[in-house]
């Protein structure tokens, strides 16, 4: 970047801004005054807010305005702009009278009416929070806290006891050959924390979170509501007394640094001047009045289109708009050659890649050659950072007709409404309370996956229990049909008929299987015995089957009573038949003979457990017979 000389520097801004006169303005902006009304100026409503969803405000107690902002996150983790509102209060003498506090909760509670789930986030003066980046080594994760504590407490020592201290892991990055993370740490007094966190509580508004503007134009950057997709952009903040340069790579905060030079620095040079045409233009015998710094904050102001112009009353009327910027030219080269040295350093020396763009906001009204001349000394695109812009044209005439310096100074609050403790550095919520709410969710979403699954396995169970009726059901309409097919219907009365029936028929079959078991013996040998055997005798001893059956009474003497056998168990008595024969044949083959007719008669229903009694070979006409006594149960 090449340095101009002061001279040549004020002939260029002036062209610039003579070639500019010749323009069309670009916008046109609804003028305001450099002081607001006391009245509220207030955004409408986009959208009606659904109650089941979550509210998120950003507040910002600015030097003379309050500034609240409220979003809702989508279901496609987009965000949605709901309200904005400003109030000044220019009538309040301190922010820490009652006064204050009382307006602070009046409109607060007017803002929130509608809210269920209020996410509150409140910014916290930049100039009191110390932002730093450094590198250590690429340790455990569970280590990287004390090496983050050890590393900076040995920078910049500090007091933990009034100090709050948290970080950001940004990314891992590679120096000479060693892989490092990347730290972004920042400190903050606990005294000015607990303060404002006191302040909200005090109202009944508790504090979700605390951060500051630069991470308040991370979550811009972050949400995508600015898309910075592998871009290294820049952000000029120009305060009253002091400016601050932010540099974002893909939107994280990867340097911040302070200047000591801002608006009260024109001030002093345009008041120095002023001063000296009011001599000039006074008698000398009188006194020169002094111009007062409002006076000058006016025609300083003046510049932008958004200021109320000036009257021939106010200071400076005289002044041409070239003239204004030949005086505060200075103080403006000054802070470009800060800002210039702020990159140089950025991109030289931590070898990082070069800034794309630079956003520029100021604590004065917005002007644009301002702005652009700005980009011009550093060789690099500038615009306004007007986030509001890209969402609010064309939707409704009262955005449309909302000024660019009134949108630049909601900033703050606009980024603070996206805040989310995800990727949000917030001075009430640090790593400690991330870790225990990371581990929290672990064991949460543990607990939920247990109960998913005892849901599954009941539920399982009940579905199979769900089909298994109806099955049953089922299979009970198939026997109902059935049963329906029978005439008579088939009923307990009818079964009971039928059984007795069933049970008188087998004591008729029994007593005719008694009746006849002799003859069946006769048949049953008469079949099995072969040729070659002849029986001599077959003596059979058949007794009664069972005592105590129906119909017959037990015998009884005429001075005992009778006994009620009904319930004893039947007396079986034994039942056999011995069978005495002869087996003519081959005497090798006589035992085998036998063999064999003694499993012919095992082999039939009505004998078993048949026992040789008799088994020997006896003289038979000039032949040897067989003679054999076999005892048989008939069964």
């Amino acid at each position: 970047m090449t340095r101009l000389k002061e001279i040549s520097s004020t002939e260029k801004l002036l062209d610039f801004i003579r070639h500019k006169k010749d323009e069309p303005p670009v916008q046109s902006l609804k003028p305001a005054g450099l002081k607001p009304p006391v009245k509220k100026f207030r955004f409408p409503r986009l959208k009606i807010l659904s109650q089941k969803q979550g509210v998120t405000i950003g507040v910002d107690i600015g030097h003379e305005c309050l500034r609240l902002v409220k979003t809702v996150k989508r279901a496609d983790n987009q965000w949605e702009l709901l309200d904005f509102k400003s109030v000044p209060y220019t009538h309040i003498s301190s922010r820490k009278s009652s006064e204050f506090v009382n307006f602070l909760k009046s409109q607060m509670v007017s803002f929130c009416a509608d809210c269920k789930n209020l996410n509150l986030w409140a910014i916290m003066s930049a100039a009191k929070v110390n932002v730093r980046h450094i590198r250590i080594p690429k340790v455990a994760k569970k280590q990287i806290e004390n090496a983050v504590y050890w590393t900076i407490k040995k920078e910049t020592p500090f007091d933990e006891k009034d100090t709050i201290f948290d970080f950001e892991v940004q990314k891992e990055i590679t120096e000479q050959g060693v892989k490092k993370w990347l730290i972004m740490v920042y400190t903050a007094p606990s005294e000015e924390v607990e303060e404002l966190k006191k302040l909200f509580s005090q109202i009944g508004f508790p504090l979700t979170g605390i951060s500051i503007t630069p991470f308040s134009i991370q979550n811009i950057f972050r949400t995508g509501w600015i898309s910075t997709t592998d871009r290294t952009i820049a952000s000029l903040f120009i305060g009253n007394d002091f400016s601050r340069i932010d540099i974002y790579d893909q939107g994280k905060l990867i340097m911040t640094r302070g200047i000591e030079a801002g608006v009260n620095s024109m001030v002093e040079l345009l008041t120095e001047r002023l001063m000296v045409l009011r001599r000039e233009k006074a008698d000398v015998k009188e006194v020169t009045p002094l111009i007062s710094p409002a006076e000058t904050r006016k025609v300083l102001f003046s510049l932008s289109p958004d200021s109320t112009p000036l009257t021939g009353e106010d200071v400076g009327y005289d002044l041409a708009e070239e003239e204004k910027l030949e005086i505060i030219l200075p103080a403006i080269e000054r802070l470009v050659r800060q800002v210039e040295r702020t990159i140089e350093h950025y991109v030289v020396n931590l070898k990082n890649e070069k800034v794309d763009k630079i956003y520029v906001s100021t604590a004065m009204n917005i002007y644009t050659p301002f702005v652009e001349y700005v980009g011009e000394q550093l060789g690099i695109q500038s615009d306004v950072l007007d986030p509001l812009s890209l969402k609010l044209h064309g939707s409704n005439k009262d955005f449309q007709e909302a000024s660019v310096s009134e949108r630049v100074a909601s900033i703050p609050a606009l980024g603070l409404a996206f805040s989310d403790n995800d990727y949000t550095p917030n001075l009430l919520f640090r790593f400690k309370d991330k870790d225990k709410a990371l581990r929290n969710a672990q064991i949460n979403r543990i607990a939920s996956m247990a109960v998913i699954a005892s849901i599954l396995v009941v539920s399982l169970y009940f579905i199979y229990q769900v089909q298994a009726g109806f099955r049953k059901e089922a299979a009970i309409g198939r026997l109902e049909s059935q049963i329906s097919q029978y005439h008579p219907p088939v009923d307990r009365n009818l079964v009971s008929q039928m059984a007795a029936g069933a049970k008188n028929q087998q004591q008729m079959m029994k007593a005719y299987s008694e009746k006849y078991v002799g003859m069946a013996v006769i048949s049953e040998l008469s079949a099995l015995t072969p040729a070659n055997i002849r029986l001599i005798s077959v003596k059979a001893q058949l007794g009664s089957v069972a005592t105590g059956r129906s119909g017959e009474t037990p015998k009884t003497s005429g001075t005992e009573p009778a006994k009620d056998t009904s319930k004893e168990p039947a007396k079986e008595n034994l039942r056999n038949v011995v069978i005495e024969g002869v087996i003519f044949g081959d005497r090798k083959m006589l035992d085998s003979m036998l063999a064999g007719y003694i499993v012919k008669l095992e082999s039939s229903p009505i004998f078993q457990m048949i026992k040789v009694q008799k088994n020997s070979i006896e003289p038979f006409k000039k032949n040897d017979v067989l003679h054999f006594i076999l005892d048989a149960k008939i069964g």
